[in-house]
Order: C-alpha cells, then sequence, then structure tokens
C-alpha cells in the first residue's frame, strides 16, 4: 500500500468515512440528495422493508458482537499471559513489529 506505514497496514482493516469523503472527493458546485428519499417522492414503495431489513441485519449483528465478546476476552487474557512467560527480549521484538 503506497503511502501507509507498514505498521498501520498490517494493523486490521481500514475504514472509509463516507461524510469525510464526499467532503473532499465531491464538487461543492454540484446539487446532492439522499437516493431513498427522491425515490419515496416518486412512488418508491419499499422503504419501509429496507429499514426493516436494516433493523434485522442490525440486530443479528448485536447477537454476534455478543456472542463472541466471551471468545475474544479469553484470547486476550491468554496473549497477555503468554507473554508474561516470554522471553522479554522476544516481547521487545515483537512490540517493535506490531505483533503485541
Amino acid at each position: 500500500y503506497e503511502g501507509i506505514p507498514m505498521n498501520v497496514a498490517n494493523k486490521g482493516t481500514r475504514m472509509v468515512i463516507p461524510k469525510a469523503q464526499s467532503a473532499t472527493r465531491l464538487r461543492t458546485e454540484r446539487s446532492k440528495t439522499v437516493l431513498g428519499n427522491m425515490l419515496t417522492k416518486m412512488g418508491w414503495k419499499y422503504g419501509n422493508v429496507i429499514k426493516n431489513l436494516e433493523n434485522a441485519r442490525k440486530e443479528k449483528a448485536a447477537r454476534f458482537q455478543k456472542r463472541t465478546e466471551k471468545l475474544r476476552s479469553t484470547w486476550k487474557k491468554a496473549r497477555c499471559e503468554a507473554t508474561k512467560k516470554m522471553n522479554k527480549e522476544n516481547v521487545a521484538i515483537l512490540k517493535k513489529f506490531g505483533a503485541l
């Protein structure tokens, strides 16, 4: 990845912030609209269906997050205990390269 330091590029996923992106990428003199609002005014009748599906998706994601939270905390504790048992020089090297 050009322009991104390796220690940042290797840590998980990067996020896109749509409002920030629209501020930097879209031309200010052009008009903007929300597609759902425009289509509702033109007779599109599936807005409520989309809202219900989106709410169901968010609820499912929250259940998954809650279910995996215990597993993640267990792994975190195990990693902390393992690093306590490791040689200090090895821990320093792992921290230097962003593995811990």
